[in-house]
């Protein structure tokens, strides 16, 4: 076949006028060979079984303007307004409309941050469908929502997963890892392994963990140390929160202005073997500054309440005096998060603290907590600070942490690259009510607003698709 489809390619070049021949015949000589020498073969039957049908959906479907806002969400590709959406439908009992879960777990598949969100609206139906496909064995339902690694094979991940790994099998069961680490943590002969599995006790850390967190106090490797330190500080009842304590009866005595450091006691020497095992040995804690910044971070700030007897904005103004706040105040910085009334605290270290460091204290909190804090340290921040603290806020925020950050944003000059446009984290993570509530403030304060108030809109459309339908006025007997 090769030589004739040589051949017929030969006339062709030389033509029949030349060449000689019939043209029509060499046409479908043309055709025909080179079918044969180039066209596709045949697919091979599969005998496979068909699909199940697809179950019945128990769950109710989302009404026609729920089903048109996520359309919507889809086409803008927006992961905050798709999350709230997942939201507002699981709190409604409500799953996503059957054409849209290809999509769904196209996205969730792609993006593995949205699967959380993503396979609370699947419903039946959408997991019948995941199981479908490998790729989306995720949303199945047949599996756990983790990497079917077996633990004992954890380590063997590249060292970027292990850590995530650690910590999904940790949170799906807890007791199985708990043991696994703590055999591998006195078994391991490399630190970077120490470190990891120390490191995934972060996740459901409790009082259970600290014999192992102690015991990690006492490795030869500076990382695996300090990892088991940070961790230990999380904890409020511990005996390191006890030694911290006791260092800080011992070490300050309070003044007219403020703690300072008591004569011939503990900080006016070095430190002892065990002072040095609680201190980070990455360098940060150095000095009689960063021994006392390492005694103020193991303790929460009920140790300062307590001992001064007296409430969380008070204690906050005692230690922002004298000649060691700075050190105290970035000690309760890490605190924060185990504080009565974090605002106080907060405003104070911030006076301390660079904006980086800001950021990561407002990082570490939980959500709520961090709202007041922001809204509180914000007083005197620019623009660009306040805009990447916010961002780090869940969404959507509380109708108060909205009303204070939109005043907030509003007093604060445009940076020249945002003149006249709205803060695009403001309209998609505040309120949305309260922002509809004063769209007329925000237009006139902010004019060139198409695409952000457009996200808005998007937004009260949700809320609005989501809210029970009123009922209709009953008429008078």
């Amino acid at each position: 076949m090769k030589a004739d489809w040589s051949n017929t390619v030969q006339a062709l070049l030389i033509g029949t006028t030349r060449g000689g021949g019939d043209p029509t015949t060499l046409l479908n000589d043309c055709a025909a060979l080179g079918v044969a020498a180039f066209g596709a073969t045949l697919p091979q039957e599969v005998q496979a079984d068909p699909l199940p049908q697809a179950p019945p959906e128990p769950a109710n479907l989302p009404r026609p303007a729920a089903r048109a806002v996520l359309e919507a969400i889809m086409s803008v590709d927006d992961e905050v307004l798709l999350t709230e959406w997942c939201a507002l439908a699981k709190a409604g009992n409500v799953v996503a409309d059957h054409r849209m879960l290809p999509a769904l777990l196209a996205l969730g598949t792609a993006r593995p941050g949205l699967r959380a969100a993503v396979v609370e609206v699947l419903g039946t139906r959408g997991r019948w469908l995941a199981a479908t496909r490998p790729g989306w064995s995720w949303a199945s339902g047949a599996a756990p929502l983790t990497d079917e690694v077996p633990l004992e094979e954890v380590l063997d991940l590249p060292s970027a997963q292990r850590v995530r790994a650690l910590r999904r099998k940790r949170r799906a069961d807890p007791a199985r890892t708990s043991a696994f680490i703590a055999r591998e943590f006195a078994d391991s002969p490399r630190a970077a392994d120490r470190q990891v599995l120390i490191s995934a006790l972060e996740t459901g850390l409790d009082q259970a963990d600290e014999e192992l967190l102690e015991t990690a106090l006492d490795d030869r490797a500076a990382a695996v140390h300090d990892e088991a330190l940070r961790l230990l500080r999380k904890l409020p009842t511990s005996g390191l929160a006890t030694r911290a304590a006791d260092r800080l009866g011992r070490g300050l005595w309070l003044t007219d202005d403020g703690f300072d450091v008591q004569t011939d006691e503990l900080w006016t020497v070095q430190p002892d073997l065990a002072e040095q095992r609680d201190l980070m040995r990455d360098g940060s804690e150095k000095g009689v500054a960063g021994r006392i910044r390492a005694a103020a971070a193991s303790v929460p700030p009920r140790y300062w309440t307590s001992r001064l007897e007296t409430n969380d904005a008070k204690a906050a103004n005692v230690l922002r005096r004298g000649p060691w706040a700075n050190a105290l105040l970035r000690g309760v910085a890490d605190q924060l998060a185990a504080a009565q009334d974090p605002r106080p605290w907060a405003v104070a270290a911030a006076e301390t603290l660079t904006g980086m460091e800001q950021l990561e204290m407002l990082a570490a909190l939980p959500a709520k907590v961090a709202e007041l804090a922001v809204v509180a340290v914000s007083v005197n921040w620019h623009y660009d600070l306040l805009d990447h603290a916010c961002a780090q806020l869940p969404a959507p925020w509380s109708p108060e942490t909205t009303r204070a950050l939109l005043h907030r944003y509003a007093a604060l000059p445009d940076p020249r690259w945002r003149a006249g446009r709205p803060p695009a984290v403001l309209l998609a993570r505040g309120d949305a009510d309260l922002l509809g509530a004063n769209w007329e403030a925000l237009t006139r304060r902010w004019p060139e607003n198409s695409l952000e108030l457009e996200v808005l809109r998007l937004r009260i459309r949700l809320r609005e698709s989501f809210a029970p339908p009123a009922e209709e006025p009953q008429e008078a007997q």
